[in-house]
Parts: C-alpha cells; structure tokens; sequence
C-alpha cells in the first residue's frame, strides 16, 4: 500500500480543514512519522448544500481504502453530521478491520476511545465565572440535546450551579447547533426573561462566537455589560474580538496518543480501553481578564488576519477557476490548466487525480472499480504531462507517485452528485504536514470532470447520428446521402488538383424476379452479397455506397482506367464463383459502367454520374443478351 512495505494508519473523518481536525490530525502524522508509519486520510466534506445525492457521492469515499490490508484505524466521527453515515462507516469498519481501533471524541464499544473529560473540563470556566466574578445568573447555550458532548457539559454545568445554590430556569438553557448560525435565537431566548444573563457559557467557541457577535449588534458590550465563554480553544476564539475565554482542548496530544494507542496493541493483544485527556481554562477578553493590548492577542489576530487574506485571494481564485476550465473538454485540457490553481495550496508537495476506468459507459458507477487511472499528477511542482497510469485500487496510488519513505495522503473524494468519479489525493510538506484541502476546489474539479465525461458521450453520440443518417440501414454502406456529402468532397478535390476522377455506376440485374419468385429476404440477401464485394474489392481508396434499390455508386481520385475497370470485372467474377457454389437458386449478377476524366469547374458529380450510367446501362443490355435473358 503506498508504494512501500511500511505500516498504515488510516483516518476517517469528515472536513479536515475544520480547525479541530486540522490540530488532530497534525498531532496522529507527527507521531506517526516518528514512529515510522505511513498515514492515509479518508476526508469527504458531508452535507455541504444540503443535498442528499451530493452526500451519497460523498460517502463512497469510504468505499475505497482497503481495509483489511491497514494496521490501524482512527475514526473521528462526531466531525459527521449524519448519524446514518457514523452507523455506516462503524459498521465497515469493526466488520472489515483486524487492526486496533481508535475513536476520537466519541463512545464506540468494543474499541479504543480517547475522549475529552467533558465534565471537569467545563467545570474550571463555570468555577472562573462563579468564584473569580462573583456571578449568579449564568446561562448556558448547549449543543443538541442529543449530542454527547453537549449532554455531559450540559450536565457539568446543572451540577456546578446546584453546588454553589444558584438556581437555574428554564430561560437559563439554550439548545444549540454547535455551528456559528444560533446566536440571535439564543439571545433572544436569554432575554425573554425578566432577570437579565449576567453571563452566557456556550458548549463551544464556534457558538460563542455567535453570541457575542449577536450582544454587539444588540449594542450589549462584552465584557462590560455581559460575559462570555466558549470551549474547545479553537485559534479563531482568539483572534475574534473580544477574544474568548475557553477550555482549550488538548487536540494534538489526542492524535499523538491515539498513534501511540495503535503502535502499542501490534503486537500485544490489549483489551480495548478507553483514555481522558483534560482541557485547560484559557482566559480571553470576553471575562474581562485579558486586556486588548496582550501581546498573545496582538500576535493571534495578526496571524489569523494573514491567514484571512490568504484564504479570500484563494477563494477568489478557485471561483474564477470554473470560469478558466470551461475552455476545454478534455482531461488533458484539464491537467494543463491545474497547476495555476495547485499553487495556491500552501505546502502541496505531490497531487494526483484518481479516476475510474471506463467512465464513458452509460452506466452510473455508484462505486470505484478494481483498477484505476491516475489522469493528472503533479510531483514537487511539477506536472507529469498528460498521463494515464493505470494501478489496482487496493494500492491507493501507483508507485510512479509515491515513494519509499513513511508518507501521508489525503484522499478527497470526486463525484457530481451521486454519480461517482474517483478521488483527489494530496501529500503535504513533511514541515508542514497537516495540510488544508478545499472544498471548492473540489467541486469545481468534480464538475469540470463530469462535464468532459457528458461532453464525450454527447460527442459519441452525435458520431453515431451522423454515421447512422449516411449509412444504409440493409448493407452498411453510405446511403445516397452520405455518398454524396462524401463523394462530393473528393469531386472537388479533384476540381481544384486538376486530377482524374474515376466513377462507376453498378447496378443489380434481375432483383425484381428474385423478389417476386423467392420474396425479399431472398432479394435482400443478394443486395448485400453484392454489397460485400464490393467493399472486398474497394475497400482501400474508393468510396462507395447505395444509392438506390439496387444501384450502387463508386469513386476514386488518381486511380487508372485500367484499375478502375479492373475492380469492376473482380466484383463481377466475385458473384460468379458466389452462383458456381449453388447457394441460392437463382445467380447474382450486377452491370457496371464507367467515367474517367479531369473535371473541369463547371462539371458537377452528378454529369458524371450520368455519363456513367449510359455506359452501364449498354452493358446491362449487352450482359442480358449473352446470358440469354429477356430485355424486358
């Protein structure tokens, strides 16, 4: 796997660019790189947009990693919004996996959980509140009420205040979603009562964030007229202003000691056990216990104003993206125009698109097949040009991309909607290895993926139009319109070169007796033995087709009257030795006439044709009299 004999962990997570995961995952490959291992990231994006088939698109990325072939399992599923999805991936994961198992954050039985200490890590912000700011009517902003972090903090926060004799109402409480949308609904909700928050703890930064953004367009200062906190520690809940006061997560100690988990049980068979990790009160001005002038702070909100910056010039450049790709229809055209948009990843060191084989059947893939194809990779900045590597998907990704050292990839997956396409897989610089996929560049990807697979079959399509309305549905050969489109183009040719241009007229003799005495299978059968000599005889540089009933027309540029006519009596002699087998009861036989000369600008294809048929009609008088047959 990987292009090596190392051992590899394997992640599954959902949005790791999000700040947690992106600490989490820092902490899981720099302690897998120390120890050696190789790390492979599953990370689908889940229900951006709202859109059922887009999440069933993504979840097939959890189809791909070869689970029986890994040495170690990290799940960080409460990053999944979906509870059906976690089920999901569970069940794949203890069904298929015989290494040890680690779960993030979240109770799973029967494997290895490295989990947060939810209720003493929420007691040391209440405690601050209580005892430090002398502070009696405190609200809380849970998360969903189903949520287990939520429910333990929740539960942390009614025992701290029963223990200090402060009652709690239900305006105290509010459910919340975790996520940044809450906070006017929460204020509202802390409001409606007649005794006013003094202060509001929220189960995470993200939520109080929201809060104290909703406090100051309300025109209620934070700290002074209200406090406020968070938990988790994200870098964010620093850099926002005020800054928040929060219980900081050990997120990278998680990780390290999720790896170190994982290397421990390879070779002991250990019951699975379950690891608390404590948070830290890290004050912040929305307490009031930082001031605006913390050096932390000043450094904090500079950075995070660099990383804005950099984050609204990539956004603006991958919105342009979609515009810049429509430009061509082919995955070449595409693996030309990525780099521009590879550079503004920070620390991208190798890139590979991974498509299935045989997108162009008309069938939905819903899964990745056996084998596929990388279309497009970049190594050290530099593309491998327009390439077409085929490998077995259980490897991940083919030796010509990876190498012999302990490696980590992402793997992103591609997909319009439900309709299944491959994946991205993405290596970062070993000095910055936590790297930061995007979900734009993703789709824009995705789309323009999809787009060159729907352009292709329309193409394909159009093809097979364009060659069914010239062809001859009984022979195969052009009909009268496709012979003369065809014809015309190389009677023209001969106009402006000032070359001969030879044209024969061949037409069946007796097809109406076969009719009438045998029926028409038997005369259609007769129409395409003629057919098919004369395509075995004019198969190089003749064009040809049916053009009627029973009359067939042919044309060559620079062919000799001597060839020409020689072609003709080979067709002849062809349906000779037909009649000589006794196949059929009655003979085939056709007359044929032709013209031969230099056009000039006035002639037309259509003159010479007649002159030809002249010629053709005397010899079909000609051949009846020498077989015998009526002239009628």
């Amino acid at each position: 796997m990987l292009g090596n004999n190392r051992k590899t962990i394997g992640i599954f997570a959902e949005n790791t660019a999000n700040e947690f995961q992106h600490k989490m995952c820092d902490g899981i490959i720099r302690e897998a790189r120390d120890r050696g291992y190789n790390v492979a990231i599953f990370s689908s994006y889940g229900s951006y947009g709202q859109s059922k088939l887009f999440c069933v698109g993504d979840m097939q990325l959890y189809q791909l990693p070869p689970y029986e072939d890994l040495d170690g399992v990290i799940l960080v599923l409460d990053t999944m919004e979906d509870k059906e999805n976690i089920a999901k991936v569970i069940d794949i994961v203890k069904s298929r996996c015989t290494c040890p198992i680690v779960s993030m954050r979240m109770t799973i039985p029967g494997v290895n959980n490295i989990l947060v200490d939810n209720s003493t890590c929420m007691e040391s912000v209440i405690r601050h509140f209580i005892e430090y700011h002398k502070l009696k009517r405190i609200c809380f902003m849970s998360g969903p009420a189903s949520h287990f972090d939520a429910v333990e903090r929740l539960n942390s926060f009614k025992r701290i205040m029963e223990e200090y004799h402060l009652p709690v109402d239900d305006h105290q409480i509010f459910y919340g979603d975790f996520w940044k949308h809450m906070g006017k609904p929460a204020c509202d909700w802390f409001f409606d009562s007649p005794e006013k928050p003094e202060a509001i703890i929220c189960a995470n930064d993200y939520m109080a964030v929201s809060v104290a953004s909703e406090l100051a367009s309300r025109g209620i200062r934070v700290p002074d007229d209200i406090l406020v906190s968070g938990y988790d520690g994200l870098d964010s809940s620093i850099s926002f202003s005020p800054s928040i006061t929060t219980a900081v997560a050990p997120f990278q100690e998680m990780g390290r000691n999720a790896v170190q988990l994982i290397d421990e049980q390879q070779t002991k068979k250990i019951v699975p056990k379950n690891c608390f990790l404590q948070s830290t009160l890290r004050l912040g001005e929305s307490c009031g216990c930082i001031k605006r002038y913390n050096s932390d702070l000043i450094f904090a909100r500079t950075n995070q104003y660099e990383t804005l910056e950099s984050n609204n010039h990539r956004a603006i450049l991958f919105s342009f993206m979609s515009i810049r790709l429509s430009e061509t229809q082919t995955m070449e055209g595409v693996s030309d125009m990525l780099p521009r948009y590879l550079n503004a990843f920070d620390n991208l060191q190798r890139y590979a698109v991974c498509l299935n084989q045989n997108m162009d059947c008309d069938h939905k893939l819903l899964h990745y097949t056996d084998t596929m194809e990388v279309r497009a990779a970049f190594r050290d900045g530099e593309s491998l040009g327009h390439v077409r590597i085929p490998y077995e998907r259980k490897e991940l990704l083919p030796s010509q991309i990876t190498g012999p050292e302990p490696q980590v990839w992402y793997f992103v997956p591609l997909h319009f909607l439900d309709y299944g396409l491959g994946y991205e897989a993405l290596r970062f610089s070993d000095e910055h290895p936590a790297g930061i996929v995007n979900f734009q560049f993703n789709v824009n990807l995705s789309n323009k993926i999809y787009e060159t697979l729907t352009y292709a079959k329309m193409e394909k399509m159009i093809e097979e139009l364009e060659k069914t309305s010239f062809q001859d549905a009984l022979t195969g050969l052009y009909n009268r319109g496709g012979f003369i489109r065809f014809a015309g183009q190389l009677f023209q040719s001969s106009s402006d070169k000032r070359t001969p241009v030879f044209v024969a007229v061949i037409d069946m003799d007796n097809l109406k007796k076969v009719n009438d005495n045998h029926g028409h299978i038997e005369g259609d059968f007769a129409i395409k033995r003629v057919a098919n000599a004369i395509s075995g005889r004019c198969s190089d540089h003749f064009i040809f087709g049916r053009t009627g009933g029973d009359e067939f027309l042919v044309i060559s540029q620079n062919v000799t009257e001597e060839e020409g006519a020689r072609r003709l009596e080979q067709i002849e002699e062809d349906l000779v030795e037909f009649n000589a087998t006794g196949t059929k009861p009655y003979a085939i036989h056709v007359s044929s006439g032709y013209y031969l000369e230099i056009p000039s600008p006035e002639d037309t294809l259509s003159e010479f044709v007649k002159v030809a048929d002249r010629f053709m009609y005397h010899n079909k008088i000609e051949n009846k009299k020498r077989r015998g047959e009526s002239l009628r």
